[in-house]
C-alpha cells in the first residue's frame, strides 16, 4: 500500500535530546517535537487506515468538489487534512498528484 510518512522518521525521534543535552535551546527543541509529534500522528491514522484497507490522501492531492463531498472521511492532524479512500476510489488525476507528493517525500 502506499505510505505517506517518511521512512527515516525514526531515526530523528528527538525525545531523549534533552537528558543528553540539557542546554538545548527551547525553540528549537519544540520545533523538533512538534515535527516528530505529527509525523507520529500520521503513521498512527495511516496505520489504522491501512488495517481498514484504505490509504491515506493529502488534502492538497484532491480537487475541491470532491472534497466537499467526501467530508465525513476526513482526518485533521494538526493543521493538515487527510481523507481515507480505497485505491480504487481515486480518479487518474488523483494517483498522479500522490505518486507526485510520495515522490517529494523521498528527497
Amino acid at each position: 500500500m502506499i505510505s505517506i510518512v517518511p521512512k527515516k522518521f525514526k531515526t530523528k525521534d528527538p525525545r531523549q535530546l534533552l537528558y543528553h543535552f540539557p542546554n538545548m535551546p527551547v525553540v528549537k527543541y519544540a520545533k523538533m517535537m512538534q515535527e516528530f509529534s505529527f509525523i507520529h500522528a500520521l503513521a498512527c491514522a495511516e496505520d489504522v487506515a491501512h488495517k481498514t484497507g484504505h490509504i491515506l490522501v493529502p488534502y492538497s492531492c484532491m480537487h475541491w468538489e470532491r472534497k466537499k463531498k467526501l467530508i465525513d472521511m476526513r482526518i485533521k492532524i494538526g493543521r493538515n487534512s487527510f481523507f481515507l479512500l480505497k485505491e480504487y476510489e481515486l480518479t487518474k488525476t488523483e494517483k498522479r498528484k500522490l505518486e507526485i507528493y510520495v515522490e517529494e517525500l523521498e528527497e
